[in-house]
């Protein structure tokens, strides 16, 4: 029988050692201290706060409740109301923490943009800590194109072609050298051929589309001179002339002549505006043009009825052409059929001196047009996980647009099923994105701030003048992470605040200096 004294000392033994390699286990390996932060900003364009809480998102209602959330935040300040409601002021606010008056954009021509003065909160990062490594992905060019272009990885995403997908080039100001607002005549010319799209300005090639597929009628009862089905701003002001629509595609040389005025060999030509009358008929002078000042009602420019060969005309290869003179800055129709439910096909000046020809489906739900815009988005979040699992980003600007896709081909609505499709499917995507965060190899000493925001809701299939309609100034806001403290945001919360809470989350302060309009929201008050 053992004595019962050396079990005993034999036991306190064994307590000393363990206690020992306790304590030195806890000293070789300290706590994590969650001290290396990071932040993840999930851009939804176009989501409903209401479409968001009926739809069936396990990875959003785990953020929500593990979160700080808000279903009333709000698109528009007090102080400042001026802007659009679209996309490019609302990005804008996001992206930089300050109101419209401040960034300068209004619209989404981003003209009057300010943000050398207030620039996007990865500059501002980097001003503090240039060893921040940024990252933007993201699907609609201009947010790259104008704001976040210098983050450190930068990549826009094209829609992958499919069948009887839009076809639209537009090409900027910026590569044209030419200032289309002059006052002075120029010649706008697209051709198809084959499956290649191109535009030319004055007779030079300015920008091309290839892998298109137009194999469509165009639709409704008519086609417009001056404007398309709509009516309003987008009207053209000033004179129009030698408008020509043909069934098969010009030589170099024959868009050449058209540019100088010369009428190439007329083989093919299905419709001809020359208006020696000013009434839209075939002349042989172009001393006499169609002159349009007018105020953008419902008798602006010529209604034309659309006859068989119209209708047929991008079912192949075809020419549409067009001589404008305007100073107008806007954004000036040539010629359409556009009304958003038919075929289409439009010559248009766009805002910052850009020139657009553009030629939409005969469905706008286009399921495949639809279900592409899910698979970019699908391709943006792996392309994010990836980078995510394998560098080591600071900040990082994820865009996803399915739901702004949907919403103005179908509806803003959550009774509109693919609407709430739309939103599921970007459930899926975040997921991939935070699964990804969790399986960093330091994960458990990382303090990672999720942000999930929008930039407008949305009516119908509008969100543009939307000042007085809270189904498109209302929106959400998520925070999630340790530093959050968990619960519905009780004080109104505004776009602007995203980057105030991100650089407060990152930098630890806001610098008063920079006039920020947002605030931080969401995260844990510090003593």
């Amino acid at each position: 029988m053992l004595n019962s004294s050396k079990i005993y000392a034999g036991l306190f033994s064994c307590l000393l050692v363990t206690t020992f390699l306790q304590q030195r286990s806890a000293a070789t390996e300290p706590a994590a201290d969650r001290s290396d932060k990071h932040v993840l900003i999930i851009g939804m364009d176009g989501t409903r706060p209401d479409a968001l809480l009926k739809a069936k998102t396990p990875t959003f209602d785990r953020l929500i409740k593990e979160g700080a959330f808000t279903d009333d935040a709000n698109i528009l300040g007090d102080r400042y109301q001026k802007n659009d409601t679209i996309s490019g002021p609302g990005w804008s606010s996001i992206l930089t923490g300050v109101w419209a008056d401040k960034h300068g954009v209004h619209d989404n021509s981003f003209k009057g943009k300010n943000y050398e003065l207030f620039p996007h909160f990865f500059k501002r990062l980097k001003r503090q800590r240039p060893d921040a490594k940024t990252v933007s992905l993201v699907s609609w060019a201009p947010i790259h194109e104008h704001i976040l272009s210098e983050a450190d990885i930068a990549q826009v995403f094209p829609l992958p072609r499919g069948k009887q997908q839009t076809a639209d080039l537009r090409v900027s100001g910026d590569k044209i050298n030419i200032d289309t607002r002059d006052g002075k005549w120029h010649h706008l010319l697209a051709t198809r051929q084959k499956d290649t799209l191109n535009l030319y300005l004055d007779g030079k090639e300015i920008g091309s589309l290839s892998g298109v597929d137009l194999d469509y009628k165009l639709g409704g009862d008519f086609y417009f001179l001056g404007r398309d089905s709509r009516t309003g701003p987008t009207c053209f002001h000033g004179q129009l002339d030698d408008i020509r629509l043909w069934n098969r595609a010009l030589t170099d040389k024959q868009i050449a002549q058209a540019a100088s005025g010369a009428t190439p060999n007329r083989q093919g030509v299905i419709a001809e505006y020359r208006f020696e009358d000013s009434k839209g008929t075939a002349a042989d002078s172009d001393s006499q043009f169609l002159d349009l000042p007018g105020n953008g009602g419902k008798k602006h420019g010529l209604q034309i009825p659309l006859t068989d060969s119209l209708r047929n005309l991008t079912h192949a290869d075809f020419t549409v052409e067009a001589r404008f003179r305007t100073t107008d800055k806007g954004r000036n129709i040539l010629f359409g059929n556009y009304n958003g439910k038919a075929g289409a096909l439009n010559l248009e000046l766009h805002e910052n001196n850009s020139v657009r020809v553009y030629v939409q489906p005969p469905d706008p739900r286009n399921t495949d047009a639809l279900a592409r815009e899910g698979e970019r988005d699908k391709t943006i979040a792996e392309t994010a996980a990836r980078i995510l699992r394998e560098d080591d980003p600071t900040a990082m600007f994820v865009y996803f647009h399915q739901t702004d896709a949907t919403g103005h081909a179908i509806g803003f609505s959550p009774e509109v099923p693919e609407y709430i499709t739309a939103i599921e499917n970007i459930d899926s995507r975040v997921n991939t994105l935070l699964q990804a965060i969790q399986a960093r190899p330091n994960f458990k000493n990382e303090d990672w701030l999720t942000i999930v925001c929008t930039d407008h809701g949305g009516l119908k299939r509008s969100h543009s003048d939307g000042l007085n309609v809270p189904e498109i100034r209302r929106v959400f806001l998520i925070v999630h992470g340790p530093s959050v403290q968990p619960g519905k945001i009780s004080h109104q919360a505004y776009l602007v605040d995203v980057t105030a809470t991100a650089l407060k989350h990152l930098l630890g302060e806001v610098d008063p200096n920079w006039q920020l309009d947002g605030k931080p929201v969401g995260l844990k008050t510090t003593k």
